[in-house]
């Protein structure tokens, strides 16, 4: 199922959010560097065990899971498919991710979860949201109303919990396991291949 739309708020070519057209096109602009503290915590030795950072997700935001949650949807998943993920990060978000709406990257072997509104409501404008927008986003919350012109998708936290364990980190971990020699396009498809397929499989998807 090719369906890269996901994790976001708004349109945008960037990685971690939505993407134009269904076409996903990462940036550039993210020079290699070993200082760089997602490539060291990638290259740590494999008898460190899986780190966990949680970050202060200040005021307005908060994190949906936690490690034992995450830690509990790794062991439902075969050891091989986690054999090379280092860290998980429960991030603040910066500035430029809350702009772009982006909720979830993959640096090298790293997952970053980025926190989630406390007021568990997402402003998508003041266009509606499309029926390819809806159609993804139903399996995990289809609730969206309009205030003041503008439309909000509208979750419980028992709705956002699910989203992130079952989808982004999902996702995430597929990019993880994806070939190298992807193009960018089936890099996205890969991984949301890989979180569909394993959601339905424990139950999530129908």
């Amino acid at each position: 199922m090719r369906n890269p739309l996901r994790r976001s708020k708004k349109i945008g070519l960037t990685q971690g959010g939505r993407v134009t057209d269904g076409v996903a096109e990462e940036k550039h602009s993210r020079k290699f560097d070993e200082q760089n503290v997602w490539w060291a915590l990638s290259n740590l030795p494999e008898e460190q065990g899986l780190v966990f950072i949680i970050e202060n997700p200040s005021r307005d935001y908060y994190h949906p899971c936690t490690e034992e949650e995450i830690r509990r949807t790794l062991k439902l998943l075969p050891r091989r498919d986690s054999k090379h993920l280092k860290a998980v990060v429960f991030k603040r978000p910066s500035a430029d991710d809350v702009s772009r709406g982006v909720e979830a990257r993959r640096r090298y072997s790293c997952v970053l979860l980025n926190a989630f509104p406390v007021s568990n409501k997402i402003c998508w404008g003041e266009k509606p949201p499309s029926q390819k927008i809806r159609s993804h986003y139903a399996p995990w919350c289809d609730r969206w109303e309009c205030r003041n012109g503008e439309w909000f998708h509208v979750w419980t936290p028992t709705e956002v919990r699910r989203y992130y364990r079952y989808h982004l980190f999902l996702h995430e971990l597929g990019h993880i396991n994806q070939p190298a020699f992807h193009s960018l396009t089936r890099r996205e498809d890969f991984a949301e291949d890989y979180a569909l397929t394993w959601a339905r499989k424990l139950g999530q998807l129908h």
